[in-house]
C-alpha cells in the first residue's frame, strides 16, 4: 500500500518536505487540497510550476470542509457539483500558512490593499507615486516601512496598530530610537490614531483614522500574522493562544497530523511559551528536513526557533534574537536590561560607527534571555546577534557574555567587544554598582526639571558641555568625570543625582566614585548622550 499524504493548504516548506520524501520514496501519493475557509490566495502560479509534475496532486475544484481524525478522513465538496465526498490519508499535514490580520474596519477587503506577513511579501511590495500608507505592528510594520525606503519614491504614512506588550519584538527604549529614525528618513508616524475605515471607489485610496483622512496611493496591511487554522478545532488539535497549531520537535501535533510553516508553533527555548511559526520563517528549511524524515519515519528534531531577526532600514540596521523586556516578563523572568553604545569595531578604523544593544536577562537567575540592537553596519550588528543568538537554547549568563570570546582585529572589532561590554554592565547592574536609567526614563525625568528634585551631571569635558550649560543655566550642571573625586562636595546630597556623559562609561565611573563618597541616589543614562539622541529626546 502506497503511502497517502494529504496536504490542507500549500505553504511551501511542507511542499518541499514532501518532494523531498517522494525522491526516496516515489509510490507515496500526495494532494494539495485548498481549505474551504481559507481567505488566502489559491495556489499561486510559481507553487504550481514548482511542484506539479512531480507526484503532488493539485485538484483545484476540490476545497476541504472538515477532518475526522478517527477515520483518517477529510470532507472535500466539489467546487463545481457541490458533491461531498471524503478522502483518505495515512498522514495529514496543515500547511495553511499565515497572512497579516484583517484590519476589521469597514473597507478592509477592497481591492487594492496589500499584505506584508513576511520577507518574500516585502520583496515583492512596490512603492507608489504619491503617499503610501502603512497600517500595521511589529516585525511587518519595519518590513514594510524598509521596502518602500529601499524605493525611495513617493512619501510613506504609518498608522500603527494595537499590538500585544509580549509580542513586540523591541523594548521601549529601541522602539523609541527606530521610530525617531523613521522620522528622520521623512516617515510620518501617526502614533495614538485609531483607523476607522478604508474608501474608495473600485480600489482602496483613502484612509480614515479618527483625527484625520488620507488619500491614498497604495495601501498596506502590515499588522502581526495569524494563521488559518480554521478546521483545526473540530480535529481536537491544541492551540496556542494565537490560534496556531502546537508541535512537538518532530512538527507532530497529533497521531499522523503535522503542522509545518506559518500555522506552526513551537515552545520557546526561553520558557514554556509558544513561538508562532509566522514569526520565524528563516526556521522553514529546517522545518522541511525536519518533516521529510519524520514522513520517513526518523527523526531530526526540529530545534524550537529564538526568533532572530535582521531588517535593513535604510542606513540603519534593527536586529535581534530572543525575548525582549515585555516578552520576558510575559515568561515569567524578573527581566533587567543592558543598554550600550559602543564602536563596532576598533575605533581607529575609518569605518567604525556606533552600535547600540540591549541585553536582556533575568534578575534572579542571571541568565541572558533576549538581546536587541540596531547600528549602521548591518553585517556587524547581524554577527553580534547571531553569536547571542546560537547561544540562547544553552540558557547563557551575563558571565558568559562577558567572557564571550569574538574573532578580535581592529577591522572588525574592538579588544573589549561591545558584546563583552553589555556583559559587562549586566554584571555591575546586578551587583548594584550601575543604577541605569533608558532615555525615556531620562526624559521623563529632564520634563520634571523645574521640581527641583533633579541634579542633572554632565561628566564629560567641558567643551562638551557647554551648549547644554548655555542653554539650561539653572539645571545642566557640568563636572568632568577625572574631577568629580575632589569636587564631590559640588554635588547635592538632598537631590536625585542624574549623570549623562557620552556613552555611559563615564557616567558609571563617576556613579562609582559619587556612591563612595556616600551619595546613593545617583543614577547614570544608559548609552549616554548618544542613546538619548536616537531616542529624539530633546534637551
Amino acid at each position: 500500500m502506497s503511502h497517502k499524504i494529504i496536504l490542507i493548504g500549500a505553504d511551501q516548506p511542507a511542499l518541499d518536505a514532501v518532494l523531498s520524501y517522494k525522491r526516496t520514496t516515489p509510490d507515496a501519493t500526495a494532494t494539495v487540497l485548498y481549505p474551504e475557509c481559507n481567505p488566502l490566495a489559491e495556489f499561486s502560479c510559481v507553487t504550481l510550476d514548482s511542484f506539479m509534475g512531480n507526484g503532488i496532486d493539485f485538484p483545484e475544484n476540490l476545497r476541504a470542509c472538515a477532518i475526522a481524525p478517527e477515520d483518517k478522513t477529510v470532507m472535500v465538496r466539489d467546487n463545481f457539483t457541490g458533491e461531498e465526498s471524503h478522502l483518505e490519508y495515512d498522514t495529514l499535514i496543515f500547511a495553511t500558512g499565515s497572512a497579516p490580520a484583517p484590519l476589521d474596519v469597514p473597507g478592509s477587503f477592497l481591492s487594492g490593499i496589500r499584505r506584508v506577513g513576511d520577507y518574500n511579501d516585502a520583496t515583492r511590495l512596490t512603492a507608489a507615486e504619491g503617499t503610501n500608507v502603512v497600517i500595521g505592528d511589529g516585525l511587518n510594520l519595519l518590513l514594510a516601512i524598509a521596502r518602500l525606503l529601499d524605493d525611495a519614491v513617493g512619501t510613506i504614512e504609518v498608522i500603527p496598530s494595537s499590538i500585544p506588550q509580549a509580542c513586540k519584538p523591541l523594548g521601549d527604549a529601541m522602539t523609541a530610537m527606530v521610530l525617531h529614525h523613521l522620522t528622520q528618513k521623512g516617515v510620518i508616524i501617526h502614533t495614538g490614531e485609531t483607523l476607522k475605515a478604508i474608501e474608495g471607489t473600485n480600489r482602496a485610496n483613502r484612509v480614515l483614522t479618527d483625527k484625520r483622512t488620507i488619500e491614498a496611493a497604495r495601501i498596506i496591511n502590515a499588522t502581526s500574522n495569524i494563521p488559518v487554522t480554521c478546521m483545526v478545532k473540530d480535529a481536537g488539535l491544541d492551540l496556542d493562544t494565537t490560534g496556531h497549531i502546537l508541535v512537538d520537535d518532530n512538527l507532530k501535533a497529533a497521531d499522523s497530523i503535522y503542522a509545518c510553516g506559518g500555522c506552526a508553533s513551537f515552545i520557546s527555548p526561553a520558557c514554556a511559551k509558544p513561538i508562532p511559526g509566522a514569526s520565524v520563517k528563516s526556521t522553514e528549511p529546517r522545518q522541511s528536513r525536519t518533516l521529510a524524515a519524520s514522513l520517513a519515519g526518523t527523526s531530526q528534531p526540529f530545534h524550537a526557533p529564538v526568533c532572530a531577526y535582521s531588517i535593513p532600514m535604510g542606513d540603519m540596521t534593527v536586529a535581534g534574537a530572543g525575548l525582549s523586556m515585555e516578552g520576558a516578563k510575559e515568561c515569567g523572568f524578573t527581566p533587567m536590561s543592558a543598554m550600550v553604545v559602543q564602536f563596532d569595531r576598533a575605533h581607529f578604523m575609518p569605518e567604525a560607527s556606533l552600535m547600540t544593544l540591549e541585553l536582556v536577562f533575568d534578575a534572579q537567575t542571571r541568565r541572558v534571555v533576549g538581546i536587541q540592537g540596531l547600528g549602521q553596519s548591518g553585517d556587524a550588528l547581524a554577527g553580534r546577534i547571531s553569536a547571542v543568538s546560537a547561544l540562547l537554547a544553552s540558557h547563557p549568563t551575563v558571565e558568559d557574555i562577558a567572557n564571550l570570546e569574538v574573532a578580535y582585529s581592529p577591522p572588525f572589532a574592538s579588544a573589549m567587544d561591545i558584546l563583552n561590554t553589555a556583559g559587562n554592565v549586566a554584571e555591575n547592574i546586578l551587583s548594584g554598582s550601575n543604577e541605569g536609567i533608558d532615555p525615556l526614563e531620562f526624559d521623563t525625568l529632564w520634563q520634571n526639571r523645574e521640581s527641583n528634585e533633579y541634579f542633572f551631571l554632565d561628566c564629560r569635558e567641558f567643551g562638551n558641555a557647554e551648549p547644554f550649560l548655555e542653554r539650561h543655566p539653572l539645571h545642566w550642571n557640568t563636572i568632568p568625570q577625572g574631577e568629580i573625586a575632589r569636587r564631590v562636595a559640588e554635588v547635592p546630597r538632598d537631590k536625585k543625582v542624574i549623570l549623562i556623559c557620552n556613552s555611559g562609561a563615564r557616567s558609571y565611573e563617576a556613579q562609582v566614585c559619587l556612591k563612595a563618597a556616600g551619595i546613593e541616589d545617583v543614577v547614570n543614562v544608559d548609552g549616554g548622550m548618544v542613546a538619548i539622541k536616537q531616542s529624539g529626546v530633546e534637551i
